[in-house]
């Protein structure tokens, strides 16, 4: 069996899960991902790919049905991961500059402090 068929198996097998997990995208998002799935089917079409042309089909058919199911039940959209995942970063960055400051501001007091000279004239060295 083929990698392609072994996905049309799998889309058809998961499509009620892959509906309603797309179902939590927001409405622009689906509609790009149609725009997207049209274009792949364009390309199967030209390079006579039967079976890219059956798959992208029915990606575009989940799609579709994502986006009514989302109209009809009222889903919300989820935060995508990637914002989600920025926000966290950019948490830390404020953190690490805030620590970054104390850390400059302790090393200059300790410059500023006077060094206590040892003397060590009066050891012998042990070599």
């Amino acid at each position: 069996m083929k990698a392609i068929e072994l996905c049309i198996q799998e889309a058809e097998e998961k499509a009620d899960e892959w509906i309603a997990f797309l179902a939590t995208y927001s409405d622009e998002r689906l509609s790009k991902r149609i725009d997207i799935i049209r274009k792949q089917q364009l390309i199967a079409e030209q390079n006579k790919d039967a079976l890219g042309f059956e798959y992208m089909l029915l990606m575009e058919h989940i799609t579709i049905c994502a986006r009514m199911y989302k109209e009809e039940h009222n889903v919300a959209d989820v935060i995508d991961e990637a914002e989600e995942e920025l926000k966290q970063v950019e948490t830390v960055v404020v953190s690490s500059e805030k620590r970054q400051e104390v850390f400059n501001e302790n090393l200059a007091t300790k410059k500023q402090t006077s060094k206590i000279q040892i003397d060590n004239s009066n050891q012998t060295s042990l070599f």
